[in-house]
């Protein structure tokens, strides 16, 4: 299977639907692969990462509400080898706790979540280690997933009296993911040390200031 393909395949739906809700692009540096980062009045970071070289193929996507809506914070990751898939993860990370998703395909594999990402992430995130014979159906349920999450998203009123919260919870889901070691340690071996953790702190999980 054509890994990269796949990947791309994901990326651009990803990002077919992000457009679709008016949404400006944010000028953002050139690392070398493609970044493409979009804001509009309803979320403040939709983020759409996509890597790929000889070895690795990486999709990151997240998704951050502004702070005057208690929504969750999408996030979707899956990587591979040039020989297979490594591993798959998709979360509605929670601010607040009454709005999840659940996803109802069981697959076949599961994958560990990390310390850091069992602080931050919903009870119901996908973790796993998809198969070649999975990956078609993986898709279908994260384009599926994402398209729902922008239109409660999009439909979504202001909350004027939790915005400390919300800031706060998403800045704890920042710091978090800034723990990230496997992530960090790739982008130093890429960037360098100050570079790498200027791209985990301000492109990738920039907090709320």
């Amino acid at each position: 299977m054509n890994y990269k393909e796949t990947l791309d395949n994901i990326a651009t739906r990803i990002e077919y639907i992000i457009t679709n809700y008016e949404a400006d692009l944010i000028p953002t540096e050139d690392y070398g692969w493609v970044n493409r980062r979009y804001r509009n009045d309803k979320f403040r970071l939709a983020h759409i990462e996509r890597y790929s070289d000889k070895n690795l193929e990486v999709l990151h996507v997240t998704c951050f509400p502004n702070e005057k809506y208690q929504h969750p914070i999408f996030g979707f990751d899956i990587i591979c080898t040039d020989k297979k898939p490594l591993a798959a993860f998709m979360d509605w990370s929670p601010v607040d706790n009454t709005l999840s998703y659940a996803c109802e395909y069981d697959f076949e594999k599961p994958y560990p979540l990390p310390e850091w990402a069992k602080i931050i992430f919903s009870p119901m995130a996908v973790g796993i280690i998809p198969n070649e014979n999975e990956l078609d159906k993986l898709t279908d349920i994260v384009i599926h997933n994402f398209d729902m999450y922008m239109k409660i998203l999009d439909g979504a009123k202001q909350n004027q009296y939790r915005t400390d919260y919300i800031i706060a919870a998403q800045n704890r889901y920042c710091d978090n993911q800034q723990k990230n070691e496997r992530t960090y340690n790739v982008l130093k071996a890429k960037l360098g040390v100050d570079n790498a953790k200027y791209f985990m702190e301000n492109i990738l999980f920039p907090k709320i200031k």
